[in-house]
């Protein structure tokens, strides 16, 4: 998802998985799946979705009468008094046949809520548990059984997790029905420990809690810590009056350093009295100062080490963070932290840092000898393979190198295909379709939920049926998810296909997991832009998986995930979200925002890509500082984890998208041999006053 053009994004070092844009919420599906190159998220799960008009290729549509049907009654549930509801029971249960009758059965069941009604819900949740049709009915019927005080009733029906008003409540009730409190008062600890204010109804709870003796001391400054962290310092003075005296100075020690993490240099802070409390308190405060000011989160470190206050797994912390921010900021002392903090116990990304340090200093020996000390796990990523191959390469252990590359290329992952590059092979795909069994998919678009599914799909209401489908993949065995992934890539529900194939593990039904959905139209916009079509469809890939009306956290639409800023930028009118849901304007405005990122650029893609996906004016400032860098030193010191994760994903998917189109293209040969330029390179455009790549 691209940033605004015409918008300087203001954004703060935080730490090595921070990104600033939307895509904190996307996923990335891994090329192949032993490689774990990327973390698969479930990307139903992090969009929000709209109900735009989609068109997926089902078969013959035999339920249009009753999905009529339905729609009268649906409307008719929700409107008509209540006293006239029976008066359609006959006409809901005349759809008894239909997938979505369940939905109308509890339509009703909501609008006649009560006491006589409590064996019909309980049934419906019983007979429905864990669909999404009965998602957030039985806290519906809770708070219902709550505001009418039926106590029993609530007790009858009440489950964990129902939030911490429902469970106050619940416990409530328990404690009248005891005469011994203490079992029931075991299950507050994890209601108090929360950062924010808890609802009333516990308030009673806890004074029982307390009473009973069970708040302590370091309950208290636990509850203090995690407010602190939540940047919630309102409720910290009710919490200090918890306090013996003794305690008090570290509700006030939180609440300074989590206003101003610089505060960790005040030493009257911490006397040291409680030394464990305020080792937490320095840890916490310590490495959210390293990124935003390494020289400082030294200096305290320095301060507190000598006193051997901090834990072992506290030092990894804060020399992590340290390390990690002075590497990024190009700091001298950053060689120095690296080595402190690339120890036995270390986190993975510091052995990543470390490497990506020295290849900008081209210190390849030294790439070496710390990929060799590695643990044997890590030397066996892809990442690392490479990187020890190139640097033998570069110190001219050329044989080595080479079984090193060819080991490599055979992989389907960015890494695979730059190994393949630098021995002038053809990258692999290890294509090999999934085995369409008729009767296996037969059987998926026969399941209840797929017949739900479907009928949302055909009312335009995506939310629901990509509900419904997440069901369907979590209920059917292992064996049948990859059937789930050819029936929805037969039907044109592409996302769900990606989806589908993701979770059963076939990587290597390439066609399939990039489908050529909506060609024809990336045909037109690539031609019209002069931008790569390959290119512009594994920018959508990665963007949405071809969701059409995937809308991210903070606004961005539609299959290449545009912001409404950006759109009306190029379009200079206004354009609206739901223009952006709409195939042709997204990929208008998408290609379009592709060739104005390759005309500032100078058409490099690993530029452009990464533009798109963290803003163009902060690439701008990645450039290399002194002499040009070759293209994958420098993406692989991209600072922000997403960023680089993207463009090593969006390269990759390129050349696949080369291959399925039978274009006779290959980026990667290109990329070992092309560098990144360097800030000097940058100019202001001198008609726009923008600053802008200067051509090579």
């Amino acid at each position: 998802m691209q940033q605004g053009v015409g918008v300087h994004i203001v954004s703060y070092k935080v730490g090595i998985n921070f990104f600033p844009t939307a895509l904190a919420f996307f996923k990335q599906l891994p090329l192949h799946k032993p490689l774990g190159l990327f973390t698969i998220v479930a990307i139903s799960s992090c969009l929000q979705l709209s109900h735009a008009q989609v068109s997926p290729l089902f078969p013959d549509d035999i339920y249009a009468d009753e999905r009529a049907r339905f729609l009268i009654l649906e409307k008719s549930l929700r409107t008509l008094p209540k006293r006239r509801l029976e008066d359609l029971d006959a006409e809901i249960y005349g759809l008894a046949n239909y997938p979505l009758y369940p939905y109308l059965l509890r339509l009703r069941l909501e609008r006649t809520m009560s006491l006589k009604t409590q064996r019909e819900v309980e049934q419906f949740l019983e007979d429905y548990a864990g669909q999404p049709v009965s998602y957030g009915l039985r806290y519906r019927w809770l708070n219902y059984l709550s505001s009418q005080g039926h106590e029993n009733a609530f007790l009858s029906s009440y489950r964990d997790g129902m939030g911490a008003k429902l469970t106050c409540q619940a416990l409530g009730y328990k404690l009248k029905r005891t005469d011994d409190p203490k079992p029931v008062l075991t299950d507050v600890d994890p209601l108090w420990y929360s950062g924010q204010s808890q609802p009333d109804e516990c308030d009673p709870l806890f004074a029982k809690w307390r009473s009973n003796g069970l708040m302590t001391p370091d309950k208290v400054v636990k509850r203090i810590a995690i407010a602190a962290k939540e940047d919630n310092r309102r409720i910290i003075p009710y919490l200090k009056r918890q306090l013996p005296t003794s305690h008090q100075y570290l509700a006030d020690a939180w609440s300074s350093v989590s206003r101003d993490v610089s505060l960790v240099n005040r030493t009257r802070l911490f006397p040291l009295k409680h030394k464990n409390s305020e080792a937490e308190i320095l840890t916490w405060g310590i490495e959210k100062l390293a990124w935003r000011n390494p020289k400082a989160a030294i200096k305290a470190y320095n301060t507190y080490a000598p006193k051997n206050i901090f834990s072992e797994p506290e030092l990894h912390i804060i020399q992590r963070a340290i390390a990690l921010s002075a590497t990024l900021d190009f700091l001298p002392e950053a060689h120095e932290w690296l080595d402190k903090a690339d120890i036995a116990g270390a986190s993975d990304d510091v052995k990543f840092w470390h490497v990506s340090f020295l290849l900008r200093g081209k210190q390849w020996q030294r790439v070496v000898d710390v990929i060799d000390a590695a643990s044997p796990e890590l030397q066996q990523e892809e990442n690392f393979r490479y990187w020890k191959a190139r640097a033998l390469e570069e110190l001219g252990n050329v044989m080595q190198a080479t079984v090193m590359y060819q080991q490599l290329s055979t992989e389907r992952n960015y890494y695979g295909f730059m190994a393949s590059a630098r021995i002038n092979s053809q990258p692999n795909l290890a294509y090999t379709p999934a085995p369409r069994v008729q009767s296996a998919v037969h059987a998926i678009a026969n399941t209840p939920a797929t017949q739900r599914a479907t009928e949302f799909y055909r009312l335009e209401r995506s939310t629901s049926a990509r509900r419904e489908w997440r069901y369907l993949l979590s209920n059917l065995p292992d064996s049948q998810v990859t059937d789930a992934g050819v029936l929805a890539y037969e039907w044109g529900i592409y996302d769900q296909a990606i989806i589908s194939f993701a979770k059963s593990g076939y990587w290597d039904d390439v066609e399939r997991r990039f489908p050529l959905a909506f060609e024809s139209q990336f045909s037109e916009k690539s031609e019209t832009y002069d931008v790569s079509k390959a290119f512009a469809m594994a920018i959508a890939r990665r963007e949405s998986s071809f969701m059409v009306d995937a809308v991210s956290p903070v606004g961005a639409a539609g299959l290449m995930q545009l912001m409404p800023g950006t759109a009306q930028y190029l379009a200079k009118k206004k354009v609206s979200r739901h223009t952006l849901f709409q195939v042709e304007n997204n990929l208008d405005y998408g290609v379009q925002y592709l060739r104005y990122l390759g005309d500032k650029l100078d058409n490099n893609p690993v530029l452009v890509s990464a533009s798109y996906n963290a803003g163009w004016r902060k690439v701008l400032e990645w450039l290399p500082a002194g002499e040009a860098l070759p293209v994958d030193i420098w993406i692989e010191n991209i600072p922000y984890k997403e960023t680089r994760s993207y463009v090593k994903a969006v390269l990759a998917y390129q050349y696949i998208y080369e291959h399925q189109l039978g274009e006779n293209k290959n980026v990667f040969p290109q990329l070992t041999q092309d560098v990144i330029p360097s800030s000097s390179a940058v100019s202001t455009h001198p008609v726009t006053g923008t600053l802008q790549l200067a051509p090579h």
